[in-house]
């Protein structure tokens, strides 16, 4: 019996809900109450203002993207991806760590601060087992711990909310002062999307989440390889235009020269795993990505899961770098 196993009933007992669940919960702050929280000169964002950021940044995903994945889906990839944030430098996140899969053909994931994370069934298709999964989602963990996404905000934006430093509280401001606040805080979240959309992250964080990624997927017991794998995959592909990982990464060669050659094998119990990810799949029924209102808008598609079998339209079945 694995760890994974093990803590998987404490898990979901901690409540993990789909992520749209915590986008549409009753105690959802508004714009001006978290700008009256996190605009003090001089000091960064508290967890909790991270998270209440983040969730507002899923409310921007989810008018992008739509919910895939069925209930046994969902709390498989909630205990996995829980369990490799709790190994990771930040063990507990103010809200949890929550996970959710996006029905897009688009190969991309990404990590809205505070610790909401998202994979498209497009990048699903290239994952292999549970290992591949975990360092996959491990590398977005990394962006979470690293606050990359915090940091993607143009500095004249948290100039601008910081201008507000004088005020002491919202329920003192005007108006037009409310107005300014909630203006400067749509700004900052429009920043964070666009970045983990169609910007995406400098070459350097994406390097220094690569290799966190391993590291943590060592930690939770899962084949660090994995990472280099999915990516070597990846590389194999022959269509590369369109929104999501093309446009927001570099290249899967660029990161595999810069990772290097993650040394590690199959763990104890990786059969157990790999059954456990196939049964996941096989639960959910492996339907076809579809395109994401962005790609039905004329940005373009990527590759999708054909069949049952988990094979990619387009791509090479791929294998180790090693």
């Amino acid at each position: 019996m694995t760890v994974l196993s093990l803590l998987l009933p404490a898990i979901v007992g901690f409540g993990l809900g789909d992520i749209t669940d915590i986008v549409e919960s009753d105690d959802f702050q508004t714009a001006t109450d978290v700008a009256g929280a996190f605009y003090q000169a001089g000091r960064g964002l508290s967890d909790s203002e991270e998270y209440y950021l983040g969730r507002a940044v899923a409310a921007n995903v989810f008018s992008l993207y739509s919910p895939a994945g069925n209930t046994a889906f969902s709390t498989y990839l909630n205990s996995v991806g829980t369990w490799v944030g709790t190994c990771s430098p930040v063990p507990c996140t103010y809200g949890g760590w929550h996970f959710q899969l996006l029905q897009s053909s688009e190969l991309n994931a990404f990590a809205c601060p505070g610790g909401l994370i998202f994979i498209t069934t497009g990048l699903l298709a290239q994952v292999r087992d549970e290992d591949e999964l975990a360092c996959v989602l491990a590398h977005e963990v990394a962006h979470v711990t690293l606050r990359h996404g915090v940091g993607s905000v143009q500095q004249s934006r948290w100039v601008q909310a910081f201008s507000l430093a004088g005020m002491e509280g919202a329920e003192r401001w005007g108006s037009g002062e409310l107005q300014q606040a909630a203006d400067s805080y749509g700004d900052v979240v429009t920043d964070i999307t666009e970045s983990l959309i169609t910007k995406g992250y400098s070459r350097e964080s994406e390097t220094s989440a690569d290799s966190l990624a391993v590291i943590i997927a060592a930690a939770a017991g899962y084949d660090p390889a994995g990472l280099t794998r999915v990516l070597d995959r990846m590389a194999g592909l022959t269509t590369r235009s369109g929104p999501g990982f093309w446009q927001t990464h570099p290249s899967p060669e660029d990161r595999l020269d810069d990772l290097g050659s993650a040394s590690g094998g199959q763990t104890t119990g990786y059969e157990l795993r790999k059954a456990r990810f196939e049964a996941a799949l096989a639960a959910m029924g492996t339907p076809d990505a579809q395109p994401s209102s962005q790609e039905t808008s004329g940005r373009g598609t990527g590759g999708s899961r054909g069949g049952s079998s988990g094979g990619t339209s387009g791509g090479s079945s791929g294998g180790s770098r090693q």
